[in-house]
């Protein structure tokens, strides 16, 4: 029996503050694409496709009882992996490079080496 394929998962950000960092989310599921050209929707590359901006003011009231925080585990993810993404990315980039360098160096080496062989 085949495994079916996983959908990947979208999120909302109920509420994220200006520099992008999410306080809540929580999952939803995709929209239409129909919904997504009228609407003008855009996906980001963590899935989120609904995000609410704002200044974060409300959270330094402490007698503000609305404060509350759900779906935490879902915005710690999503902001981790944005920190990943813009920190580690471009090393891998660099890697990238250096590697397929070093294969090309190796694949000139190895022309080389049978190009001797042959002559002996």
């Amino acid at each position: 029996m085949r495994r079916q394929k996983r959908r990947p998962i979208h999120y909302a950000a109920a509420k994220s503050l200006h520099d992008g960092t999410i306080l809540a989310a929580f999952p939803v599921r995709k929209p239409a694409p129909k919904t997504i050209k009228r609407e003008k929707i855009r996906i980001d590359e963590d899935g989120v496709c609904h995000e609410y901006a704002s200044a974060g003011k409300e959270l330094s009231d402490v007698y503000n009882e609305t404060r509350m925080r759900f779906q935490d585990i879902i915005a710690t993810r999503l902001n981790t992996r944005r920190a990943i993404r813009e920190m580690v990315l471009p090393c891998l980039v660099k890697l990238e490079c250096d590697v397929n360098e070093i294969r090309a160096q190796l694949n000139r080496i190895q022309e080389l080496l049978s190009g001797q062989r042959d002559t002996t």
